[in-house]
């Protein structure tokens, strides 16, 4: 078998390179790297609705009053015009509501979007999804949402493993980074049609401030034939009042043992309630259910989500749900699946459906904060 390298020389040299292109993140530390905005605008619609986030986060000016955020049970589950109509009832004033979602969960996507987010703009709540990543892995985006020169002292209290995972990400992430350094992104055309209304048959997302309205029938994975969508209102004598916020007096209403929340994910979503608190923004935690989640009597939440309510932190983080068999009482399976695009999304019916029982819960929140 021939050699890999004719010579000692050209094995040195290509060892050379090697190490450059590994150190590359660290070498460019935060002076070499493009502004953190040309991260959104090289981001396509198809994992999620970064090109909007450009606009609102970097282009757009002024304060948010309610920001939903995370990945697609979040994306999918509020009727975000709805929200901003109600709230501006309630101010008697013009309110802004925004959603900014993407695919596949992980505290630690929440996290860097939502420390981008707050230094542009001050927004009074963030509200979250429990969903997380359960290989407790970097998000699937970490390349292009990591930095070294910006992030790495977040990573200060995570093993060296972990650690050493994001790194080799800010290394898959250069080569990009450095082409945005060249020459910037053109911004997005906020009107052009975007890989989910045709995935998903959703209208414009920026028309919905963010949110992901699918307009689909019921489909039991990714690749089978969706059944026919057809607008459906659940006639029930469930009541707003049904929504519970975690209290001493609701508890009984909340299941914290469904599944162990992993340490990077808990470090993360910790890091979070720090940044909210750090700007003075109210956290809340809330559960969308799942299909098969619809005869439970009580709201299934990760089992390690009660660290976050210590003695220090309850006046920040609110954590919110209805229980999946109060949500759908009196309904049947077949109307159920009516409000669902898939096993664990919300199509438009499930939307308007789930964000008029829990919004005014949201407002109540809302209001509750005692910072200006």
């Amino acid at each position: 078998m021939r050699p890999a390298f004719s010579s000692s020389w050209r094995a040195a040299a290509f060892a050379a390179l090697l190490a450059v292109l590994l150190m590359m993140p660290a070498l460019a530390g935060k002076k070499f790297l493009p502004p953190r905005q040309e991260i959104y605008s090289s981001i396509s619609w198809q994992y999620g609705d970064f090109p909007y986030m450009d606009e609102q986060f970097f282009r757009e000016q002024g304060n948010m009053d309610i920001v939903f955020m995370g990945a697609s049970h979040i994306w999918a589950a509020f009727n975000t015009p709805y929200v901003q109509e109600e709230l501006s009832k309630e101010l008697r004033r013009p309110a802004v509501a925004r959603t900014f979602g993407w695919t596949s969960p992980g505290y630690d996507e929440v996290y860097f979007v939502a420390q981008d987010l707050l230094q542009s703009h001050k927004v009074r709540m963030l509200v979250i999804n429990d969903d997380y990543n359960e290989s407790d892995e970097p998000h699937g985006l970490a390349s292009k949402m990591f930095r070294f020169g910006d992030n790495f002292a977040t990573l200060g209290g995570l093993p060296l493993s972990t650690k050493a995972a994001y790194y080799l990400a800010a290394v898959a992430g250069m080569p990009r980074n450095l082409l945005s350094l060249m020459r910037t992104n053109l911004p997005a055309d906020m009107n052009a049609t975007s890989y989910w209304e045709t995935r998903a048959h959703a209208p414009n997302l920026a028309s919905r401030l963010g949110t992901i309205t699918a307009r689909a029938g019921f489909r039991t994975n990714p690749d089978a034939e969706p059944e026919p969508f057809s607008q459906y209102t659940p006639k029930t004598d469930v009541e707003p009042s049904d929504v519970c916020i975690y209290s001493a007096d609701t508890k009984t209403n909340f299941d914290f043992s469904t599944g162990s929340l992993p340490p990077m994910q808990l470090y993360f979503l910790r890091e979070l309630a720090g940044l909210a608190r750090e700007h003075k923004c109210r956290l809340v935690i809330i559960h969308s259910p799942i299909f098969d989640e619809r005869r439970s009597t009580r709201i299934l939440m990760p089992s390690k989500l009660p660290d976050l309510l210590g003695q220090d932190l309850q006046s920040d983080i609110a954590i919110v749900g209805i229980p999946p068999a109060t949500l759908f009482k009196g309904m049947t399976d077949d109307q159920i699946r009516k409000l669902y695009s898939d096993l664990v999304h919300f199509n438009e019916n499930g939307q308007n459906y789930f964000t008029s029982l829990v919004t005014p819960s949201l407002l109540k929140i809302y209001e509750s904060q005692t910072t200006p």
